[in-house]
């Protein structure tokens, strides 16, 4: 009988075949994290929650109530934050902007009005009023967000065409 030898090619052999290259050991290949953007979760969680949350004390520290500071801070976080977030993590720019708006508000004025708003009647008109005056800031944060996530849509087409 003659010599049989078997030759089972090795797995960046059939890579190469398939036309894709092999990867590290790691099993991911190159630096990049899950996310899709490089890791920066922590930084897109940071504009969307801090920015607004800094503009309302500002705007509090300057004067009773909130201006523009705290639309301009409300509105700039969901656009970088937009900006640097992986297609996964749109869904949480684009919705959090409502609840981020209430939230700061509530927070900058009970800290700043503290006083103001003793005793559950005060508190609730206190609250309706937030939501009231607040709704065009939320508006003016998801529609930029938005906008922001489609460019960014139609950017990423226009590359991969060529």
């Amino acid at each position: 009988m003659a010599d049989q030898r078997v030759v089972i090619p090795d797995e960046g052999t059939q890579r190469r075949r398939r036309g894709r290259a092999p990867q590290p050991a790691g099993g991911r290949s190159g630096s990049r994290s899950r996310g899709g953007r490089g890791g920066r979760g922590g930084t897109v969680a940071l504009l969307l929650l801090g920015l607004p949350l800094l503009g309302a004390f500002v705007d509090e520290a300057i004067a009773p109530g909130l201006g523009v500071v705290f639309a301009i801070c409300a509105v700039l976080g969901p656009v970088a934050a937009a900006a640097l977030s992986s297609r996964a993590g749109w869904w949480w720019v684009l919705t959090a902007p409502g609840p981020v708006v209430l939230a700061s508000t509530a927070v900058a004025e009970l800290f700043g009005n503290s006083a103001k708003y003793q005793g559950s009647k005060a508190l609730a008109t206190g609250a309706a009023g937030w939501a009231i005056n607040g709704f065009p800031v939320m508006l003016a944060a998801v529609g930029a967000a938005l906008v922001v996530v489609l460019v960014r849509i139609a950017r990423d087409r226009r590359n991969r065409r060529g």
